[in-house]
């Protein structure tokens, strides 16, 4: 909900985005047809949460991005304290254009550079580097989570092998996810994806746990994207004396769950009532919900409560 706007204040301008280190308007911002990223999806990406003009962990997300920089032979000709400084400088610029308590992603996208008329990668030009802000809109989901929850299916299209791909990561290739998050949406559900073993892995945009008998289960970190919320949820569930257990889980496992929830740095922890033909009555358990409540009091904000308040007074429309 935009509360400025509500006040009647004028409607905020876009936020500025940083490209090659130059602070720009939005629609000045500009890369070739020939870059890379756009031809081949050859790059990586992070997302960091905001509120307002303020990134939740970003050294984390900054770490994590040199891993994948690294995996990807990509070198963008910036060390992590001169990225941490642009993307500072980024939100500064930004500051009177963003709400003060508002939801905002802060995006890095890295590519290898522009594509060389041999179609070699070793050949590519000097990295692009893109830096912008984007607002976090939650309608759709506080709709799911009116109701308790978010239904979540178990998709056909089958998560990419880790012998071919390490899930660990976050690479600009993103058809895979979007393929199991289209098939979902034929379900009016989020997807949930296995590997070629039948090993549950994650959604296209999120790590899942799986509670029972009070414990948490999680698939371990080699079969899944490492998420900065992740790890932050096992700080928070180590802190409130809850056991954590990082093992294979299959679909055995999930008729057995009393509870389940996802994590991403788009929503924070987010309740699950169902997974395909396993429902979760009483969504968001009491495991939950302690958690919930610990990710709320690191972060400063109830992204639940904020989706439920912007989904406004309707009825659940998925």
């Amino acid at each position: 909900m935009d509360h400025d706007r509500q006040r009647g204040e004028p409607e905020r301008r876009p936020p500025l985005v940083s490209l090659q280190g130059r602070i720009v308007e939005e629609d000045e911002a500009r890369i070739s047809p020939f870059d890379r990223g756009f031809l081949w999806g050859d790059g990586v990406y992070e997302v960091t949460p905001c509120v307002g003009a303020r990134p939740f962990r970003l050294d984390r997300h900054l770490e994590r991005l040199a891993r994948s920089l690294r995996y990807l032979q990509i070198d963008p000709g910036l060390d992590r304290d001169e990225l941490e400084a642009r993307s500072l400088a980024l939100l500064e610029a930004n500051a009177s254009r963003l709400e003060p308590d508002g939801l905002y992603r802060l995006l890095h996208v890295i590519t290898r550079g522009l594509d060389a008329p041999t179609m070699l990668a070793r050949d590519a030009t000097s990295p692009t580097v893109c830096i912008a802000v984007r607002p976090v809109r939650l309608e759709r989901l506080g709709g799911a989570l009116r109701a308790g929850g978010v239904d979540v299916t178990v998709v056909p299209t089958r998560r990419v092998s880790g012998a071919v791909l390490d899930p660990r990561a976050k690479v600009t290739s993103r058809v895979n996810a979007i393929l199991g998050e289209l098939d979902a949406a034929a379900e009016d559900a989020l997807s949930l994806m296995v590997d070629a073993e039948g090993w549950i892995t994650e959604h296209a945009v999120a790590n899942v746990f799986l509670v029972a008998g009070g414990r948490i289960a999680t698939p371990p970190a080699h079969r899944v994207l490492e998420g900065v919320t992740r790890a932050t949820v096992l700080e928070v569930a180590a802190d409130l004396g809850i056991a954590v257990d990082e093992r294979d889980l299959g679909m055995y496992d999930v008729a057995q769950a009393d509870e389940a929830f996802l994590t991403s740095s788009g929503f924070g922890v987010v309740p699950v009532r169902r997974i395909g033909r396993f429902g979760l009555p009483g969504a968001p358990g009491p495991v939950t919900a302690a958690v919930l409540e610990g990710f709320v009091r690191l972060m400063g904000v109830d992204v639940v409560a904020r989706a439920i308040e912007e989904a406004g007074d309707g009825h659940d429309e998925r």
